[in-house]
């Protein structure tokens, strides 16, 4: 038997699932099938055939595109009793409802953080947002008071805010790339500075340490679980 996970990121989302998967699941096979699209017609070649699917599906209800490739491919898999979905809202979503964010990004008196200080804000009233449930007048009220009407959606939100948060630091992610610092053991950083201090200085952490922190303390948790990954 072997088991495939697969996604529709490339760029960091692909690079973050395949360094969580390669760590603490290192029989499962990672792959991108690099759009919602390509990614439905892959499901719809699965046969039962002995092995195991895992599809990661973002669910950001607030984009069109998304919801409509999501419907149709829980209409494909639908049935598939080797196949299971890991639903989330979004990967960037994923990272900024890790608990320990802030405290891994910045170190203890951090001049850096007192700068963020409305985008650690921010985040702290979008986790609450997505979590609950939102109605549009929250979600447009939440967008006038920071500055993020020009998104379409909340998953460009989680990716406004995730890169705002952690740009400048060895935990910088966009969409091309994810920090090094979130999928490495600590301090393997090449282009670290020696006022690079992070809130890992002291703590130092193996990539497997890292990544069984960001389940346990964020929506990956419940996300997997309910996949039947443990």
């Amino acid at each position: 038997m072997k088991y495939y996970v697969w996604c529709e990121d490339q760029g960091s989302g692909y690079q973050f699932w395949k360094a969580l998967f390669s760590s603490l699941y290192p029989d499962h096979i990672v792959e991108t099938k690099n759009n919602n699209s390509k990614l439905n017609k892959a499901a719809e070649q699965i046969k039962n055939d002995g092995n195991i699917y895992y599809i990661l599906i973002d669910d950001a209800v607030d984009n069109p595109d998304v919801m409509r490739e999501t419907k149709r491919l829980y209409r494909t898999i639908s049935g598939k009793n080797n196949v299971r979905k890991i639903s989330i809202h979004s990967f960037e979503f994923s990272l900024l409802s890790f608990e320990m964010l802030e405290n891994w990004v910045f170190a203890e008196n951090d001049d850096l953080k007192d700068k963020r200080r409305d985008m650690l804000e921010a985040r702290r009233s979008y986790i609450k947002l997505i979590t609950g449930s939102e109605t549009a007048a929250e979600l447009n009220d939440f967008k006038n008071k920071y500055n993020f009407s020009d998104k379409k959606n909340t998953e460009m939100i989680a990716a406004k805010i995730l890169y705002e948060i952690t740009r400048n630091t060895g935990f910088e992610t966009d969409k091309s790339q994810v920090g090094h610092c979130f999928i490495n053991n600590c301090c393997e950083w090449a282009d670290r500075q020696a006022d690079d201090i992070c809130g890992l200085n002291i703590n130092r952490l193996t990539l497997t340490e890292k990544m069984e922190q960001i389940i346990e303390h964020s929506v990956l948790q419940n996300a997997f679980k309910e996949a039947g990954i443990k």
